[in-house]
């Protein structure tokens, strides 16, 4: 995400967050987010595998956000977050996080595409 993507999204408050209900893991956290921000969160285990990849941020003009970014999005809109998403928004921490992020989610798609159905 560049800088100028970053003042779009700061100010862009019609959005879905999609994730996959059916994950275990994914679905536990998410619950969590829930209770603690006004995001409207949508089940997206019925949509394309593209959107079983990744967490994602869908908004009302088309744009998307997904992975670290989505997660940056989600953490500055919920309470007690918002200084995870300022840490990981740095930018070490923020091209390692979206190394691990890559790993993790890897796993946990191939673990819900054999397992979870």
């Amino acid at each position: 995400m560049n800088i100028n993507d970053y003042w779009y999204y700061i100010f862009m408050d019609n959005s879905k967050v999609l994730f996959n209900e059916k994950c275990a893991i994914c679905n536990f956290e998410i619950k969590h987010y829930k209770k603690r921000s006004n995001l409207q969160f949508e089940d997206c285990s019925s949509m394309n595998e593209k959107y079983l990849k990744k967490l994602h941020v869908v908004f009302d003009d088309g744009k998307e956000l997904s992975g670290v970014d989505a997660f940056i999005y989600v953490w500055e809109r919920t309470n007690g977050y918002n200084w995870v998403g300022r840490i990981i928004r740095l930018p070490v921490i923020y091209h390692l996080s979206k190394i691990a992020y890559f790993f993790l989610a890897y796993i946990l798609f191939w673990r819900y595409k054999y397992f979870a159905k």
